[in-house]
């Protein structure tokens, strides 16, 4: 299968993290590779790896600094991950991610409260990489692993966008990919909101979705991949 390419193209960020626009995807059958500011990652069926400039993440001159966090996997319950070729339960791992934020403000309706609590501010970018022994129904041990990441930001006119991969692979032991996850969030809107657009684009072999349990509209199918999530709200999916 020909290379699928995903946002404007792989592209080396500029000297200005003011003037990097986005983050850039280029995905095949066994590889991803993404590029943004002041980061690249690389994902295969053999590894997962990434590379961070700090002085070139995100935009430096806002003053942010760089949050980073290590979540151990092992002995907690997580939403396991529901694919075309399995069902898979994350028995240990890890969870690395790392953002800056750009602007500490509300991002628009239909984002809810409860995620700008966790999140309250732009996150431009944030990087995650999720790496997870897990079993599937046969008793079977594999591996997943997944690269998360998001780009938030104003567009020229005041309004608000948000560009939010997440691709993986599940390894058998023979080191074959079992299921692939493939998606990809886009999210724009005006000042304030208006006329917002947003879809997800899904490539891949595991399509699930979750009731969030938060208690407010447009958060009981919400599209996930396992415990993470594309958007915080139900979003229109579309197969290219």
């Amino acid at each position: 299968m020909a290379a699928v390419m995903l946002g404007a193209g792989l592209m080396a960020p500029s000297a200005s993290a003011q003037e990097i626009q986005d983050i850039y995807v280029k995905e095949s059958m066994g590889r991803i590779a993404a590029e943004g500011p002041g980061f690249t990652l690389k994902l295969t069926r053999n590894g997962i790896t990434t590379s961070v400039v700090d002085e070139k993440f995100g935009d430096p001159s806002t003053g942010n600094e760089i949050v980073r966090q290590v979540i151990d996997l092992a002995g907690r319950t997580f939403r396991p991950f529901v694919c075309e070729n399995g069902t898979y339960t994350i028995k240990s791992g890890t969870f690395n991610r790392a953002w800056r934020f750009s602007l500490l403000e509300r991002r628009p309706a239909p984002y809810p409260e409860r995620f700008h609590t966790g999140f309250p501010g732009f996150v431009t970018p944030f990087l995650g990489d999720f790496d997870a022994t897990v079993t599937n129904e046969a008793g079977e041990t594999l591996r997943v692993l997944i690269s998360d990441l998001a780009y938030e930001a104003r567009t020229e006119d005041g309004g608000f966008r948000s560009t939010a991969p997440i691709h993986g692979f599940v390894v058998d032991q023979e080191g074959e990919i079992r299921d692939r996850i493939s998606l990809f969030g886009h999210f724009r809107s005006g000042p304030d909101g208006a006329n917002a657009k947003y879809w997800i684009e899904d490539r891949g072999t595991c399509h699930q979705t979750a009731d969030l349990g938060w208690g407010v509209p447009d958060t009981d199918r919400v599209v996930v991949t396992g415990p993470l999530l594309v958007f915080p709200f139900n979003s229109p999916v579309v197969t290219p």
